[in-house]
């Protein structure tokens, strides 16, 4: 059943807050809830892929009058890779929050963000996408704002004034296109397009969507939620946000403006997006070299690579499509074992500035080992999954001869580089600052060994088998370009 990841995250966060006075039983349905997600996500993944899109119409109200469910590939390798994320970050959790997050509702929430993610990835029409988005909001907030840190309210406050105004910017967009389209199926909008041609409204209506989509994506100028909010968040937390919150804005942008011939006017915000995406690559490197804590570091480098990410996008051809999808099947494994490792490292050390760290390599080994793997795919090292995901981003923008994009794409990876050696030297080669605190003697970090090696190999798969990913991220992008989603 299309519905059956937003369904099990919904019945896991009421489960969660009803027995979280139980820790073992709230860990033991957490982490069944995650897994069921993940295992009825890759159910409908392969239904796909055997069957073609697959659609739901609930209470059998046919769209547009009714609330429609429509999945793709391009939504089932999302859905499957949020869900994956998911399971990770709950087990990365389970290492590292304590008692008192448990009787807040932490896990609670987390699930019900998970929820909003699942339906955005799912829905059929717009305005749907604008609930799920309101899901998302809310639960993600409350998760940056019970941090224990204080600036934690301060970064959610931000956060949550960014996103109002996205869901501002969305409700007018949604309002000036049904005024115009009478609906708000994508599909049928899509049709309605292609039946009468350019609308004023329905591009105005556009353009409000992609604001709200760039804030959500981190994108320039409306990125600076982003390093004020995830330093603040817990760090197995902050890692779940870059795995896909921010592929929700970038999954937004594509499902409407991929369709080109359908969508008059999307045409004319490409160059926009374009110039955007460079501003984005350039701005987040620097952010990231200008910081020391290592959250701000990989919070800036989020917003640098959804650079790369919407530099495919606004090409506009089925090449830079396709290399937008892989760029965000990369980031989401790598960017999260990135933080994973940055937990593991606050773990040991107390600390996740890097001023304060050090010595780190001759304590954890294999840690250090594990953060230079995906440190090295985000820089775009072969054979990893950041070096084939530059290599078609490079190569699609070739083909349309934007020579300043190919020079910043690789001026930019220079610079991914010394940011990465900035937190190798300071946290595993320096000698230690001070010894290690007493709380790592618990051992605790142990417990996300799973997740960081889970994540870690499928980095090296997909680097490894970048082939079949490769076609399969083609035929994203042609059913896309195809402009119907059932």
């Amino acid at each position: 059943m299309i519905v059956a990841p937003v369904l099990i995250s919904f019945v896991t966060a009421i489960l969660t807050y009803l027995c979280r006075k139980n820790s073992i039983l709230l860990r033991c349905v957490s982490l069944a809830g995650s897994v069921a997600a993940l295992a009825a996500s890759v159910h409908l993944f392969l239904r796909v892929e055997e069957g073609g899109i697959q659609t739901m119409q609930i209470g059998n109200w046919q769209a547009p009058f009714g609330i429609s469910f429509s999945v793709g590939l391009l939504a089932g390798v999302m859905l499957v890779g949020s869900s994956l994320v998911a399971l990770c970050g709950n087990m990365s959790m389970q290492a590292l929050l304590n008692r008192q997050w448990e009787l807040r509702g932490y896990y609670s929430l987390f699930h019900f963000m998970m929820m909003g993610v699942f339906g955005a990835f799912s829905t059929g029409d717009l305005f749907n996408l604008y609930v799920w988005y309101e899901v998302m909001l809310a639960s993600s907030f409350f998760l940056v704002a019970m941090s224990r840190y204080r600036t934690s309210v301060t970064g959610a406050y931000k956060y949550a004034v960014l996103s109002i105004l996205s869901s501002v910017a969305f409700l007018i967009g949604i309002a000036f296109i049904y005024n115009t389209a009478g609906s708000l199926d994508i599909v049928d909008l899509i049709q309605y397009q292609r039946t009468y041609g350019q609308n004023l409204g329905v591009v105005v209506g556009l353009c409000c969507l992609v604001m709200a989509f760039s804030v959500k994506s981190a994108l320039f100028p409306f990125f600076f939620w982003m390093p004020a909010a995830y330093p603040v968040t817990l760090t197995a937390v902050a890692g779940v946000f870059a795995g896909f919150l921010t592929k929700v804005g970038v999954y937004s942008l594509l499902r409407i403006l991929v369709p080109v011939a359908a969508l008059p006017g999307s045409e004319r915000l490409l160059p926009l997006l374009y110039v955007l995406a460079l501003i984005s690559m350039i701005l987040g490197v620097l952010g990231a070299l200008s910081r020391d804590n290592m959250k701000g570091i990989l919070a800036f480098h989020s917003t640098s690579q959804v650079g790369y990410m919407v530099l495919g996008l606004s090409l506009g051809t089925s090449a830079g499509i396709a290399a937008c999808v892989f760029y965000m099947i990369h980031h989401m494994l790598v960017k999260t074992n990135l933080f994973f490792s940055v937990a593991a490292m606050e773990k040991v050390t107390g600390t996740s500035f890097v001023s304060e760290s050090g010595g780190l390599w001759k304590a954890r080994p294999v840690l250090g080992a594990v953060f230079a793997f995906s440190a090295l795919s985000l820089i775009g090292v072969p054979p990893l999954s950041g070096f084939w995901a530059k290599v078609l981003t490079l190569q699609a923008a070739l083909v349309e001869e934007r020579w300043l994009a190919v020079a910043m794409a690789l001026a930019v990876s220079l610079l991914t580089l010394m940011s990465m050696l900035k937190i190798w030297n300071g946290v595993f080669w320096k000698p230690a600052v001070s010894s290690l605190p007493e709380n790592d003697r618990q051992g605790r970090v142990r417990w996300l060994v799973v997740p960081l090696l889970t994540m870690t190999l499928l980095i090296l798969a997909v680097g490894l088998g970048f082939q079949f990913l490769m076609s399969l991220t083609e035929r994203m992008a042609q059913e896309l370009m195809e402009g119907g989603l059932r």
